[in-house]
């Protein structure tokens, strides 16, 4: 539980509610959610195809609103591990937008960055895309991905990605990255043919895990944090998911130490002793 900076007799208690599953066996993670004019929800996560596997593929779920809260139909699977390529072993930690982008004479309305990889280690992680020309797909993966790329097969490599729609040709990608801790860069991609990407930047004061949003005035930050965690494995996975805020007028690339706390999901509020993503 954290308070406001600017009230300390405030304090945030997140609700946590637990909205579907893939059943027994099964792990969801990584969603990617977007609500549209009906309220119908769209959540994009990483499941894995058979029980007790450990393969990620991308799935969707479709909450549709009642009065009694939201209905969750079963999860359809969306885009898998490809037979061959950078992406063959796992895909995972989906991202969509409503964007408009052309390739090879077609339109496509919607984009989702994924990270792909090659290796069972966890490493030589790269991001990719897929594009739909509906919400629920199907969404075909980008024949010259990966977008971002990682060349040295030692390190976690890039991925865990989230973009802002900036304009009609540009969205601004955020991604985990090995070689800089949380990081984001420009990329023109109204017209795949013609892919331009900006220069990589680092954010200051993050970790590298970590799911950016905007609303006109603030930039808020969930991030992954390990606070007095114990020693139990997994310890590569954090304890606490934690949410902070920074006015749009700073440089992100700077304010490292300016970002404020607005609350935190913790072992006590979730009933778990690992918290992240």
């Amino acid at each position: 539980m954290y308070a406001f900076t600017d009230d300390e007799s405030r304090t945030i208690v997140p609700e946590v509610n637990y909205e579907f599953s893939g059943g027994a066996g099964h792990y969801n993670y990584a969603p990617s959610v977007i609500q549209d004019q009906y309220g119908i929800r769209y959540a994009f996560v990483c499941q894995n195809l058979e029980p007790f596997k450990i393969v990620d593929y991308i799935y969707l779920y479709k909450g549709i609103p009642t009065k009694d809260g939201y209905k969750w139909q079963p999860g359809t699977r969306l885009v898998e591990p490809s037979d061959i390529g950078w992406d063959i072993n796992h895909i995972c930690d989906p991202d969509v937008r409503a964007f408009k982008t052309t390739y090879q004479g077609e339109t496509y309305d919607y984009i989702m960055t994924y990270l792909g990889t090659d290796q069972w280690d966890n490493k030589h992680n790269q991001i990719g895309l897929a594009i739909s020309k509906n919400i629920e797909g199907p969404y075909i993966k980008f024949d010259k991905n990966p977008i971002v790329p990682s060349d040295d097969r030692t390190k976690w490599g890039v991925g865990q990605s989230t973009s802002i729609v900036l304009n009609d040709s540009t969205i601004r990608l955020f991604y985990s990255n090995s070689d800089g801790g949380f990081t984001y860069r420009d990329v023109i991609l109204n017209d795949l043919n013609h892919i331009r990407l900006g220069e990589e930047k680092r954010i200051a004061g993050m970790g590298s895990n970590n799911y950016p949003a905007f609303s006109e005035k603030n930039c808020y930050m969930v991030s992954e944090r390990r606070v007095n965690m114990d020693t139990q494995i997994p310890t590569w996975v954090g304890n606490v998911a934690e949410l902070t805020y920074i006015p749009l007028d700073q440089d992100l690339t700077k304010s490292g130490d300016k970002w404020i706390k607005i609350g935190a999901v913790t072992p006590n509020e979730s009933g778990f002793p690992r918290n992240h993503n």
